[in-house]
């Protein structure tokens, strides 16, 4: 099975499938007012032919109103129920609003994704514990019609965390697709958000054969960043 990933900028990644359709996770093209991000507009051509899209949360960095204007007519949606009020326009019976733990099965041109909500959480410092119950993760596993089978992790933004290890330990990982926030949490801070300590974490008890770290943040960040890891380019493509 042939997989082309290309990271569109802000968390916006697609994944192709044997050059026959592709998967699609947080549109999202909005910006405030003297940010120095790129990302691929709306109009590019890697937004089309998506016929499943997987949305994380439901805020500006990851999904908004100009990223639900690609989402096509007859793409699948796989969502939190924040989310709803932006989709309004698309068709019921191509959305399941998810919550931590359950599945959806797919078929789309002859290949059964299955799709499984894996926790995710935000926060957590010294004297408070993680915010959770906004944010999903997301575990894929794509079967084509000779029975190959590809298994894909999905962080969303998240710590590394018990409950996220204990649903994914027996599984195995071909590819991590993870967010990363910074290059080290505050051990005091309450906003914690995956650093390089936890990124090594989750590699080393998953131990995926394939890891691609997407940082979100803006061009000097990601400068920075670059100093300590290899994160996706906007623009770039991997085969997986």
């Amino acid at each position: 099975m042939e997989l082309k990933f290309k990271f569109l900028g802000k968390s916006c990644w697609v994944l192709e499938v044997d050059k026959k359709f592709k998967i699609g996770c947080n549109p999202s093209f909005l910006i405030k007012k003297g940010e120095d991000i790129k990302f691929v507009g709306p109009e590019d051509e890697s937004f089309k032919n998506v016929k499943l899209w997987l949305l994380t949360e439901c805020s500006p960095n990851h999904f908004d109103e100009e990223g639900a204007k690609v989402i096509e007519e007859d793409s699948k949606i796989i969502s939190r129920k924040e989310c709803g009020k932006l989709l309004r326009d698309k068709k019921n019976s191509n959305i399941d609003f998810l919550d931590w733990f359950k599945k959806r099965e797919v078929e789309i041109k002859g290949y059964k994704i299955i799709i499984e909500v894996v926790p995710a959480y935000k926060g957590g410092g010294f004297l408070s514990n993680p915010i959770s119950g906004k944010v999903n993760g997301y575990f894929l596993t794509i079967f084509n019609k000779n029975s190959e089978v590809k298994r894909i992790y999905i962080t969303g933004d998240t710590i590394y965390a018990e409950n996220i290890i204990k649903t994914l330990i027996y599984y195995p990982v071909d590819t991590m697709v993870a967010n990363i926030g910074r290059i080290k949490n505050n051990y005091f801070s309450d906003d914690k958000t995956m650093d390089l300590v936890m990124l090594n974490s989750f590699i080393r008890t998953l131990n995926p054969e394939n890891v691609i770290t997407i940082f979100s943040k803006g061009e000097a960040a990601r400068k920075e960043m670059r100093k300590y890891i290899d994160i996706i380019e906007v623009g770039e493509e991997k085969d997986i």
